[in-house]
């Protein structure tokens, strides 16, 4: 049975009432987290201004990845807030929160080479969705010693869902549950309209005005142009179906094998249409089916076997360097794309900063010893203009001469040319590094690194060489794509 809304409202002023712990929200701009939103709003704001004592921080995670649409509905909702609670005398404080540089997406999947996530090595959601929150939950947490999360979680959503509810049953408070995460130890969670259905809930931000000033029936349009068919009837019954059923996310999200709700919002509104490149880029380059552009070895030169017998294959790493530097391109020709377009709102959209790209150049030049420096070249040919990032050290060796290099470890090594010519650059990239620095402690140690990242010519050799060395463990079958955990079935290039 689903709680009356008065009732839900004289609960929270009872909890909000009954100490001084900060209360924390999380709102992802969707109808789940708007109506938990509203109700505090407005309950809070019925109390005397004397009694609001206690700061409500209202957080929301900016994967800089999201759908566009969403990311802008959400920022504007933020801006509305922070102005409406000063002008109502209410101690509500939003916050966007966004992933440190190094946890971005575009950090990861284009500088380091992480393969698009997939089930069984679904790297992207605790640096992009988690690690951001919970920083800021348990900084909050320990410094007023305990903190309650208000979550827009409800019952029925999904089995999963249902679960993580049932993981916070069991307080000793009436209404607040422990968190069971142990670097949340300190913070309660709260969820207001656990009871209510998808239809509660519209019903709810549909008759009831959003306090603090943006137009729910414009969310309601959004999640209706998400549908495939565009309807969202009226709802009279249990047996009608409802158009709250939309998800949003990522627009990069590969645990998924379309995105349905952008895909719909293109085809349900020409005024959307400009998304049409973003979806684009997803569905041609952003998928699970990518052992082609891989390397055969992890980042640190190992190789592992999956199956047994001759069957066994290599396991593929990182993206190879044509690959990252293709992603690359295409995505500033997508961000081009969209920018011409000039959709009011999204004139300067922007799908990658300059601050990820310098990462990515770093990254590339520093720790891959890709001494190409391709990031500047490639951002000149897609926007015809000088690279605005930092700068860097110049590179060891001229284009002319990394040319010649190619050349010349192709003529050696017809077979093998590419890794022949990959292992000598890492090796004066290397020596290059050293003699920038000055530090030549450890200027062995990286000169060995890079000889095992690069001992095998071909994959067929590092095949053979994996099978002949091949131990009595069992392959571990939960993470085969996890690149930087140590697998239980791994073959040591150094054995060579």
């Amino acid at each position: 049975m689903s709680t009356p809304p008065e009732t839900i409202i004289e609960e929270i002023q009872t909890l909000y009432r009954s100490d001084s712990i900060p209360w924390i929200i999380g709102y992802s701009g969707g109808k789940d987290s708007t109506a938990s939103l509203q109700l505090i709003w407005k309950a809070v704001a019925a109390m005397p201004v004397e009694q609001r004592t206690k700061d409500i921080h209202v957080i929301s995670t900016d994967t800089l990845v999201e759908n566009p649409v969403i990311a802008a509905w959400v920022a504007s909702s933020l801006e509305h807030m922070k102005e409406a609670a000063e002008r109502q005398q209410l101690p509500i404080r939003p916050h966007r929160l966004t992933p440190s540089l190094e946890h971005r997406f575009w950090v990861n999947l284009i500088g380091k080479g992480y393969p698009a996530p997939r089930n069984r090595f679904r790297w992207c959601t605790d640096r992009l969705k988690i690690s951001a929150s919970t920083k800021f939950i348990q900084e909050l947490s320990e410094a007023n010693n305990e903190a309650i999360l208000v979550l827009g979680q409800r019952r029925g959503e999904s089995q999963a869902r249902d679960k993580v509810i049932d993981n916070y049953s069991g307080s000793t408070r009436d209404r607040l549950s422990r968190n069971r995460d142990p670097k949340l130890s300190r913070v309660w969670v709260y969820l207001p309209i656990e009871t209510w259905t998808s239809d509660d809930v519209w019903m709810y931000v549909l008759t009831h005005d959003n306090p603090w000033g943006v137009d729910n029936q414009n969310l309601f349009s959004i999640y209706k142009g998400a549908t495939p068919d565009a309807e969202c009837p009226v709802v009279v019954d249990k047996s009608t179906p409802s158009c709250g059923d939309s998800r949003f996310g990522c627009y990069v999200c590969t645990m998924v094998s379309q995105d349905k709700s952008m895909q719909a919002m293109i085809q349900n509104d020409d005024q959307k249409s400009w998304m049409q490149p973003i979806l684009d880029f997803r569905n041609n380059y952003l998928s699970v089916q990518d052992w082609g552009v891989r390397d055969f070895k992890r980042m640190n030169g190992r190789v592992k076997l999956m199956g047994n017998g001759e069957t066994a294959e290599l396991i593929h790493g990182p993206y190879l360097q044509s690959y990252r530097a293709k992603l690359l391109e295409q995505l500033l020709r997508t961000q081009r794309a969209v920018r011409e377009a000039e959709v009011p709102g999204h004139v300067q959209i922007e799908l990658i900063s300059i601050d990820e790209l310098d990462a990515i150049r770093r990254i590339w030049v520093e720790e891959k010893g890709e001494i190409e420096d391709l990031v500047p070249g490639i951002y000149e040919l897609v926007f015809q203009e000088e690279y605005p990032g930092r700068s860097m050290e110049p590179v060891p060796l001229e284009t002319e001469d990394l040319a010649l290099l190619r050349e010349v470890t192709n003529e050696l090594d017809p077979e093998a040319g590419d890794n022949l010519y990959q292992l000598t650059r890492n090796l004066l990239a290397a020596q290059f590094q050293s003699m920038q620095t000055q530090k030549r402690s450890r200027h062995l140690d990286r000169l060995d690194d890079v000889l095992k990242a690069n001992a095998f010519r071909t994959e067929f050799e590092a095949l053979n060489f994996a099978k002949s060395n091949r131990d009595d463990a069992q392959e571990e079958p939960s993470a085969p794509d996890e690149l930087e955990l140590i697998p239980l079935v791994a073959v040591e290039a150094e054995e060579k």
